[in-house]
């Protein structure tokens, strides 16, 4: 792995897989999620068919910068604001984490890619379309959404999950179990992780880093981004909706509102799916993204 120092000063790390010359598909990630978090499985199979994938650990993920010294990074201390109908504020918005990914592009010397946002991501990867629109070869938004406030909310047994993988833990077995209990409560009803694939999985994840309050203050930087869904018919390019249909942090109606607000966009259900990446799915996820990729390459190419 490198470390990337970018013109506003923060360091990301990241991995290049493949040539830097070949069409380039960059991944940005989601709220708790490490670089060890887009597994082999999501970017060999993509290698493989003739493309470049750069992963990378957004700002306070990972072994990226951390924003500890700020003061924030309590989640229910924000929640409770919110809840008291009180301002409530963030180290950062959604569109730092965009001009993150650009300036990372740019020390790449990447001119234009297909962004790939997972979740969180997806914000991130529909703000970079919206300002930089010059960067994206195609926009692909996994298990997303564009955070319109009239479409269905989380389920609570989730979104308590999530919280707990905010919180700090003295034993490495209980960030473990938080993050495992995250990635069980995520499943789906046919693609789903067991005990086992959970507990790997959460393990791997932790064992990189466990970081619960730069995910607190990822989840603000959500809270305090500006809406923008009613923005989104601007992006022209063309996009891939891949979305589950048991998804409980974000329902097929997300997926659904993302790909009618989309210009030049095409909605893929996935079947039992719900918001993480069991390795049953990933074969259908790399079929789905390869087969976008290479239309979308034929057709600049014509």
């Amino acid at each position: 792995m490198s470390t990337a120092t970018l013109e506003n000063g923060v360091s990301l790390e990241y991995e290049i897989h493949g040539d830097p010359s070949l069409p380039v598909v960059f991944v940005i990630l989601g709220i708790t999620d490490n670089i060890t978090d887009w597994p082999v499985g999501l970017y060999e199979p993509v290698v493989e068919k003739g493309y470049c994938v750069v992963r990378y650990e957004l700002r306070d993920a990972g072994y990226s910068t951390k924003f500890e010294d700020t003061g924030y990074g309590d989640l229910a201390l924000a929640l409770q604001r919110l809840a008291e109908g009180k301002k409530l504020e963030g180290v950062y918005t959604g569109h730092d984490m965009a001009e993150d990914a650009v300036l990372l592009m740019d020390h790449l010397k990447i001119g234009s890619a297909f962004i790939l946002g997972y979740s969180y991501g997806a914000m991130v990867a529909q703000l970079l379309a919206l300002q930089d629109p010059q960067k994206v070869l195609g926009l692909i938004c996994l298990q997303g959404s564009n955070y319109n406030p009239a479409l269905p909310a989380r389920k609570k047994e989730v979104e308590q999950a999530m919280f707990n993988a905010t919180l700090e833990y003295e034993a490495q077995e209980q960030k473990i179990a938080a993050i495992k209990a995250l990635r069980m409560a995520t499943n789906g009803s046919i693609h789903f992780m067991d005990e086992k694939e959970a507990e790997q999985s959460a393990t791997t994840s932790v064992n990189r880093m466990y970081c619960p309050r730069g995910t607190a203050r990822m989840v603000m930087s959500r809270l305090v981004t500006p809406p923008f869904f009613e923005s989104t018919w601007e992006i022209k390019c063309p996009a891939l909706i891949l979305h589950g249909d048991e998804d409980p942090i974000f329902s097929l109606e997300h997926g659904e509102d993302m790909a009618n607000r989309l210009s030049n966009s095409t909605l893929v259900v996935l079947k039992g799916v719900g918001h993480n990446h069991p390795s049953s799915i990933q074969p259908i996820i790399v079929e789905h993204l390869v087969k976008f990729l290479d239309a979308t390459i034929k057709n600049v190419r014509s």
